[in-house]
């Protein structure tokens, strides 16, 4: 459960069209920001074929799951997720029209798809961004027009953002008992907020321009600012675009159901294809939640080497399925990768003398973690940091062109 301390967000995604990098998410986002929720937020979406970020693991256990249980409907795939992240099925309560409350304020981000990186920052009247760098002659220019400004720069006043936040608008609230931003549930003492309401407002008395920068790459030293991404941040505008986001079930004439155009043909399967059985009423899906939340699956395979303990929705271990759910056979817990010479040596091999290792193995067990995290594995397997350790040191006895730390 996240504190009352939470100024900046941090958003590693995959780079999809139409869902992650989408004009209404980057909308979405932004009035968050104008309301006051967050000073700041950076959205980094990844290269194609990505594998070793956390996320992926925790794919990875899923899939694994996946392919050793019977799986019959939604409701079963949810219970097979729990143990490894928060999950949830969208109804059209949790849906909301986003779209509609959004597009007005904001401008379309120029070239969506063509930048990784976008930072969103809250102008408080205080932001000093100086004046706009001068980039290096080698510097291949952005296809879109707008002033540059140095990663250092954005970054500080995205930390000095926050730093005011924090002491302006949460410190004040927590001491008043009127705190109703992120982080509520944990201080119920210290908020005003009611029971079971939505974190984002019904109004405000106050609202901040939101300012767009934009980069290719993480190595790329300057941000592009996307001018009047956000033209006017007028209260009146943004009580409208807050008046017009709601849940889907107020408008029916939208159509919005779960699951969309699959929605009948799914229960049609159902009904048709699965055995009652196998599909109780226990299972039905539930709409309570949201999902997304990784619980910390690949923090625990990594730092410790060992087989991670599942996760419960309380944030506890727990022994993976419900005692309850008899109907639904228990996976087996991952495995460790058993070593083969044949099959290994040469890539542990290419890890040691690639970068960031370059022929010298590694000295810290962090340093350990992350070599290891480079070999490949099996679908609901991992590998033990102490066997690729092992291996790796017997490599450097061997081998000239791979040694020990001094």
């Amino acid at each position: 459960m996240p504190l009352p301390l939470v100024r900046k967000l941090r958003l590693h995604m995959d780079s999809c069209a139409g869902t992650n990098k989408s004009q209404f998410f980057f909308g979405g986002l932004g009035l968050v920001l104008s309301c006051g929720l967050l000073d700041c937020a950076m959205v980094l979406h990844m290269v194609v074929g990505h594998t070793k970020f956390g996320p992926d693991l925790v794919a990875r256990m899923i899939a694994g799951k996946f392919n050793q249980s019977d799986v019959f409907n939604h409701g079963q795939l949810v219970n097979l997720m729990r143990p490894y992240t928060t999950a949830a099925a969208y109804d059209a309560e949790i849906l909301q029209t986003w779209k509609q409350g959004t597009q007005p304020l904001f401008a379309a981000v120029d070239h969506i798809m063509s930048y990784r990186g976008f930072t969103l920052l809250a102008d408080d009247g205080e932001v000093d961004m100086g004046e706009p760098a001068t980039p290096k002659a080698d510097f291949e220019p952005f296809a879109d027009r707008g002033r540059l400004f140095d990663d250092a720069v954005l970054t500080r006043e995205c930390t000095k953002a926050a730093a005011r936040g924090l002491r302006a608008h949460v410190l004040p609230a927590l001491r008043d008992s009127t705190y109703r931003g992120i982080g509520r549930a944990a201080v119920p003492a210290c908020s005003d907020a009611s029971l079971g309401s939505r974190l984002l407002p019904t109004s405000v008395s106050a609202c901040r321009r939101v300012r767009l920068f934009t980069r290719r790459s993480s190595s790329d030293p300057y941000w592009r600012e996307q001018e009047k991404w956000m033209p006017s941040h007028s209260v009146d505008r943004v009580n409208a675009a807050l008046a017009a986001v709601e849940p889907y079930t107020k408008h029916p004439e939208m159509g919005k159901v779960a699951y969309g155009s699959k929605a009948k043909s799914l229960s049609e399967q159902y009904a048709k294809f699965v055995p009652r059985q196998f599909v109780p009423d226990k299972y039905a899906v539930s709409a309570d939640g949201h999902s997304g939340l990784a619980a910390g699956i690949w923090k625990q395979t990594l730092l410790s080497g060992a087989a991670p303990a599942p996760v419960g929705d309380s944030g506890a271990p727990s022994t993976g399925i419900d005692t309850e759910d008899a109907d639904v056979p228990a996976s087996p817990s991952p495995v460790k990768m058993r070593w083969s010479a044949a099959a290994h040596k040469e890539v542990l091999v290419g890890i040691a003398l690639g970068a960031p290792f370059n022929g010298v193995l590694p000295k810290s067990s962090k340093e350990w973690c992350e070599l290891a995290a480079k070999m490949p594995v099996r679908a609901g397997q991992y590998w033990e940091v102490g066997t690729v350790k092992r291996h790796a040191l017997a490599l450097a006895k061997a081998r000239a062109d791979i040694s020990t730390p001094m």
